[in-house]
């Protein structure tokens, strides 16, 4: 009886093996063989594991990490080179959602990419083959200081009211921006409309 006690307390290895006339003792020893075997899978297992997860969470890591933000003069160029493609939806990706561009020349002040689109358009539509090539550019932190030409042909009306049709114009200017988590949040530009047209 004192063994069929020790028994019932013992793991389920053991009470299979009553059936064949094994003492507790025995049947420790048996169950302690039987761990040790498992452990030995276990730990052959293990470094494979570790390996797995080592690989699971690197990757995990490396698919988290921000791709590096963009330095204000390489938004700067890509909003430049937008508008010589005419690629009105690049701006929606340049711009931030209440960025302001101002052509002080033109009198134009405009909020949002909606708004600069449309300046875009008004441009596209006056100035067909325009082209605007920048010079020089100085980049400090988030401000980015442009130097240019501009060329097209112009239709529509000029700085003293006379309408013209494909009037050749040409001139120099300066525009500044401000970039801001890799979008620009404010872009003004500066020359003197009148000598374009000179």
């Amino acid at each position: 009886m004192e063994n069929g006690r020790a028994l019932r307390n013992k793991p389920e290895e053991c009470q299979s093996l009553t059936a064949k006339n094994l003492t507790p003792q025995r049947c420790g020893l048996q169950v302690l063989r039987r761990f040790n075997q498992s452990e030995d899978a276990m730990t052959k297992l293990l470094g494979p594991a570790v390996a797995l997860l080592a690989l699971a969470l690197t990757a995990c890591a490396v698919q988290q990490k921000k791709p590096p933000e963009a330095g204000g003069k390489t938004v700067v160029d890509a909003y430049v080179r937008a508008w010589n493609q005419r690629d009105t939806l690049a701006l929606d990706t340049l711009l931030t959602s209440d960025a302001i561009h101002e052509d002080v020349a033109q009198n134009f002040r405009g909020k949002g990419p909606r708004e600069v689109v449309a300046f875009m358009r008004g441009v596209m539509s006056a100035e067909p083959d325009y082209k605007w090539v920048v010079t020089n550019t100085i980049e400090d932190g988030k401000f980015v200081a442009l130097e240019w030409t501009w060329t097209s042909s112009y239709t529509g009306p000029d700085p003293t009211g006379k309408k013209v049709t494909n009037k050749r114009t040409s001139g120099k200017g300066a525009s500044f921006g401000e970039v801001e988590n890799g979008k620009i949040k404010r872009f003004t530009d500066y020359y003197d409309l009148a000598s374009f047209f000179r």
